[in-house]
């Protein structure tokens, strides 16, 4: 720790324009703070309730899908551990997540999203719709929906790298940008 330099990350965060930044165990009450904390600081933003829904995404995706886990007190049970942020510019706001994930999934993860990605608007509101009928896989704690909402809402591609960490896990980073709608 003798090389890190705090002002030296506070520097980058400004200068990447990152508003907001947790890393740790996403449990319910953080989850809540986190979102008490976003609507107010863009509760003038029309896009709000967009921006919130693909925060809790995200954030959920972390708490229920991470492969790096750790017990919450306050939820009497073991959530997962990753790393959300917001970052803003003048012409768009994003939301990235990283988060652990098992090299099993790597796969799976990277084909729905290369899936989301190669169709349009209209094609990913169908593909919505049908997915809603379809069961839930095993492993799943929705109905897989939620990489589809988020392309929806944000009306942009889903960035993604997956690097791997060693031979059973690799860390996911997801980027969702939103494109400031003009006044």
């Amino acid at each position: 720790m003798s090389d890190f330099n705090l002002y030296q990350y506070y520097n980058n965060s400004k200068k990447n324009n990152i508003i907001l930044y947790f890393k740790g165990a996403v449990s319910q009450e953080i989850l809540v703070e986190i979102g008490l904390m976003i609507r107010k600081k863009f509760s003038v933003e029309k896009q709000i309730k967009k921006i919130f829904g693909v925060f809790i995404e995200l954030a959920q995706n972390i708490m229920h899908y991470s492969a790096e886990i750790e017990y919450s007190h306050r939820d009497d049970k073991n959530v997962g551990v990753g790393i959300i942020l917001f970052s803003e510019t003048k012409s768009n706001f994003q939301i990235i997540s990283g988060n652990q994930i098992s090299n099993e999934n790597k796969s799976s993860i990277a084909g729905k999203l290369d899936k989301i990605n190669s169709l349009n608007l209209e094609e990913l509101k169908e593909f919505y719709h049908k997915q809603i009928r379809v069961e839930p896989e095993d492993e799943s704690k929705g109905a897989g929906l939620g990489f589809i909402d988020m392309a929806r809402k944000s009306r942009n591609k889903i960035k993604y790298n997956i690097t791997e960490i060693d031979e059973e896990n690799s860390f996911l980073e997801l980027t969702i940008t939103f494109i400031k709608e003009k006044e």
